[in-house]
């Protein structure tokens, strides 16, 4: 029993990611100095808890089956145990642990049933506010493919997990918000945010060639290659300058697991799939009366993702080669031909729970 399916593109604050990994201790600028807590407005009760690796994977849980208002609605406690690859019992402690610092609220419905609420959810999870009538963002938030977080519910060390959200933040940071060819971590920062133990060269590089199955990585320790990486990438030339070695890592995401580039694709195709029907359909009737913005065949697409999209349209298309004229006298299709968008929606809901059940 769940009435949340999860998100394939799961939205997350950088000042969540940031928490979560750890805030760094290498606060020096050129200009003074930088702490994270301000800087990304980091809300108190994120700060206050100690981030295992079991509350990582359930935050990230919650985060990847709530909905749009931050709500997950009889949800079963074993299915989103199973998902963060814990223990039904862990899972309840650290809701307790999440009730008691404010993050969430939560209920049981019966036994192994309950609903949880994010609170605050855009403002603490997506870092949206609302300024003069309008929404806005101060740190942006990452958009994380739904087998990217799969691949982090694998992470068996809690450092390698937060160095993996680092690194996550940094590629939205570098190459999706300033278009750089890669996203850069100098050592000082991976050492930063990192225990002490483990900030030795090797260990951090070891971290690093262990997400390899999630990002390209190459380290750049030649004196002359780090400058020429720093002309280059405008960010770090405002970091460099309490840099105590020249040593980064150049990632990029892996192209299977980047969210933003799988979700332009996806969107394309359904367009695509979307224009075809028309073409079959308007032989038959006037199809342009039909109005449905891109917007929402994107959002449909972001939703279901275009292997079911393109399912649906394919049968309609069919439909409409099939019975022509006439669909429009049928019940099957009269939601369709009154609000299209509500018709699409609802056809990819029962296939969506089809194959859940499948």
């Amino acid at each position: 029993m769940s009435m949340n399916q999860q998100n394939r593109h799961v939205l997350v604050a950088n000042k969540v990611l940031i928490a979560m990994s750890g805030l760094t201790r290498w606060t020096k600028r050129e200009e003074g100095f930088m702490y994270e807590q301000h800087h990304y407005n980091i809300p108190g009760p994120f700060l206050a808890l100690k981030w295992t690796k079991s509350r990582i994977r359930h935050l990230l849980t919650l985060l990847s089956h709530c909905d749009d208002k931050g709500m997950l609605s009889l949800v079963e406690s074993e299915a989103l145990a199973d998902h963060a690859r814990t223990s039904v019992r862990s899972l309840h402690d650290n809701l307790r642990l999440f009730e008691q610092a404010g993050l969430i609220r939560y209920d049981f419905h019966f036994t192994g049933v309950l609903s949880i609420e994010l609170v605050d959810y855009l403002s603490n999870y997506r870092d949206l506010t609302e300024e003069s009538g309008s929404i806005g963002s101060k740190t942006g938030y990452t958009s994380i493919w739904c087998g990217m977080i799969r691949h982090l519910m694998e992470i068996d060390h809690v450092n390698i997990l937060r160095v993996a959200l680092r690194a996550l933040v940094q590629v939205e940071r570098d190459i999706h918000v300033q278009s750089q060819e890669k996203a850069i971590l100098t050592y000082d920062e991976v050492k930063g945010f990192l225990p002490r133990y483990c900030g030795h060269r090797l260990a951090v590089k070891g971290m690093l060639d262990q997400l390899s199955r999630l990002f390209d990585v190459q380290l750049v320790e030649d004196t002359k290659d780090f400058l020429s990486a720093v002309k280059d990438n405008i960010s770090l030339k405002r970091r460099i300058h309490t840099v105590t070695r020249p040593l980064m890592f150049q990632m990029k995401i892996g192209e299977q697991v980047d969210s933003r580039r799988i979700r332009e694709a996806e969107r394309a195709s359904t367009l695509i799939g979307w224009f075809d029907l028309r073409e079959v359909a308007r032989d038959f009737v006037d199809f342009d009366l039909l109005e449905v913005p891109q917007s929402s065949l994107k959002s449909l697409s972001d939703t279901y993702g275009f292997e079911a999209c393109d399912e649906v349209l394919r049968s309609i298309r069919n439909d409409f080669l099939r019975y022509g004229e006439r669909l429009q006298e049928t019940d099957v299709y009269s939601l369709f031909f009154q609000s299209p968008v509500l018709y699409l929606n609802e056809r990819l809901r029962r296939l969506s729970e089809k194959l859940a059940i499948a």
